[in-house]
């Protein structure tokens, strides 16, 4: 016969693992069906497309929702969860059965840590292909039997050496590489601009590039100049574009790894890729945290509206914790503070709240 305490814990594992997964099955629907009404006009607006162009923009855009809300649907699964048992007295009888909060909470930690692995593999197996292909298809108007996407970027904007460069777009075709729709801004020391070149598009082959189509003005004399093309003397390596300007949330950890050894080799910045890298590993681990900041909406008395402002109060803290963890990463990609402190930072310290909690809660 199973004792007392296996009894409560599979009751309450089972518990929270339905109300998460009916929370964010919730989540999803609703938000793909705005998401559906925002977009709908424009992928049948594409040549072609019909009801299957629908279905093949949910497949991609679903699993971004599923990642994105996995931690919200967590901790909202925690508070209702606990704030029922408490509502019941079924956490009063767990305790008067000689259990303590931590292990009245323990099979909602269990069931965390499976959460946050299968978040983590989930994201990294299937959310960053199905955001990249949809950010591919979604540049090119959500146009049907497109080829294989080559590694393009749009809306390129880096500052490298001294330049200012901003491209609608930049592609490999073949052994070449193209810019298309370029701006060239050249700053003197001071760090004002001189030289402003426009271009066309821009080609890089045989370890040089040439702009076509150019227009440059002298920001001295104020006078401009145009020709039919012209060299640009930049050391600007495709591969160190490349790098520059990766979109982390649309890239593999490994080639996100090997592009930041790429600018750690050029002496490039690596800080905001280096956060970007760790936040892949911090996000699923917010899971973890959820059940020491949502331990507070089960314990305590429930009369006179108590229960309702211990509830908000762990949701509260919960939402806190993402709001700290997306303040932390973006100041990480600036660069302002080390990728481990922009990464890990929220997570450590309301890793400490929760404990503290838990242990004011016991006591």
């Amino acid at each position: 016969m199973r004792s007392i305490h296996g009894v409560f814990t599979l009751y309450v594992g089972r518990l929270f693992l339905i109300r998460f997964l009916a929370l964010l099955s919730f989540f999803v629907i609703v938000l793909q069906m705005l998401d559906m009404l925002n977009q709908s006009e424009n992928i049948l607006a594409a040549e072609g497309a019909n009801w299957k162009s629908l279905v093949e923009y949910v497949s991609l855009r679903a699993p971004q929702i599923i990642s994105q809300f996995t931690p919200f649907a967590a901790l909202l699964g925690i508070v209702l969860t606990l704030a029922v048992l408490n509502h019941t007295s079924e956490i009063t009888v767990m305790r008067a059965a000689g259990m303590s909060v931590q292990r009245v909470i323990l099979p909602i930690g269990v069931v965390c840590v499976f959460v946050a692995a299968l978040h983590f593999v989930f994201h990294e197996l299937v959310v960053v292909k199905a955001a990249e292909n949809l950010d591919y298809w979604e540049a090119n108007g959500y146009a049907l039997n497109l080829p294989p996407d080559g590694g393009t970027r749009t809306h390129v904007r880096l500052n490298y050496e001294g330049e200012f460069v901003s491209a609608d777009s930049a592609a490999r075709v073949g052994d070449a590489v193209f810019l298309n729709d370029l701006t060239i801004y050249s700053r003197n020391e001071l760090g004002l601009v001189d030289h402003i070149t426009e271009a066309r598009a821009a080609r890089f082959e045989d370890h040089e590039w040439r702009l076509y189509g150019v227009r440059r003005m002298d920001a001295n004399t104020q006078t401009v100049s145009e020709v039919t093309t012209a060299p640009w003397a930049s050391n600007l390596d495709p591969e160190i574009l490349f790098a520059l300007t990766l979109v982390p949330d649309r890239t593999t950890l490994l080639e996100l790894w090997r592009k930041i050894g790429q600018l750690r080799a050029d002496k490039a910045e690596t800080r905001p890729a280096m956060t970007s890298f760790l936040g892949r590993f911090s996000k699923p681990l917010s899971t973890l945290v959820m059940p020491l900041l949502g331990a507070i909406a089960g314990f305590g008395i429930h009369r006179q509206g108590v229960l309702l402002a211990h509830a908000v109060s762990g949701a509260g803290l919960g939402f806190g914790y993402f709001v700290a963890e997306n303040l932390a990463l973006a100041i990480g990609k600036l660069g302002a503070v080390p990728a481990v402190i922009g990464a890990f930072f929220p997570f450590a310290l309301f890793m400490v709240v929760g404990l503290s909690i838990l242990l004011a809660m016991e006591n």
